[in-house]
């Protein structure tokens, strides 16, 4: 994340995201500001929003480190000869095990679907995540082309969404029923690529 001249800012983001998930599940988006997130977080708004720059830079937090494990990901599971086995394993380790994502998760995906706002920035969002599927794809089945990959791509984005939103909606508020790593892996098993 750009930030401006002086101090380097000290968050912890995944405190930070947990406690605005749980209190947006609580309060509302729309209705919650930078005021009410200091309260919430222990951090000043004025840090927070020199850190984020934007609320909704504070819900998609996450993804940059799901960049950086689905790039560690390809790396390990280059050598697998089934090219949908390989996406599959690389998508499910780039859903994060960490226990601030694992408490926060289900929150996290009913604020995203419900909130206007965050449906309208996923693109934008997950853009890199997509981008780097994409051309792990072309590295992995050159005859399908740049177009075919990158629809791919799309698609594997868009199955991972709608298996994590069915795993937030089947968890209560502050328990999760199972890992969402293996509500992403049981939905992409279905998925095969020709070779």
């Amino acid at each position: 994340m750009t930030r401006g001249r002086g101090r380097p800012s000290v968050v912890d983001v995944g405190a930070v995201t947990e406690a605005a998930f749980l209190l947006w599940s609580d309060r509302g988006y729309t209705e919650t500001g930078w005021k009410e997130l200091a309260e919430a977080t222990g951090v000043s708004a004025r840090t927070l929003m020199r850190h984020f720059g934007t609320r909704d830079r504070i819900a998609w937090a996450g993804v940059e480190a799901a960049n950086e494990r689905l790039e560690q990901a390809i790396a390990e599971f280059r050598d697998e000869p089934d090219a949908a086995v390989a996406v599959r394993r690389a998508i499910v380790a780039s859903v994060s095990h960490d226990e601030h994502v694992r408490r926060s998760a289900a929150a996290w995906f009913r604020l995203i679907a419900a909130e206007p706002e965050l449906v309208a920035t996923a693109a934008a969002a997950n853009r890199m995540w997509t981008a780097r599927l994409a051309a792990h794809l072309a590295e992995r089945l050159p005859a399908a082309g740049p177009a075919v990959c990158a629809a791919l791509a799309a698609a594997y984005e868009a199955a991972t969404f709608a298996a994590l939103r069915a795993w937030a909606e089947r968890a209560t508020p502050g328990d999760a029923p199972d890992d969402p790593a293996d509500a992403v892996d049981a939905a992409l098993a279905w998925i095969r690529l020709a070779s």
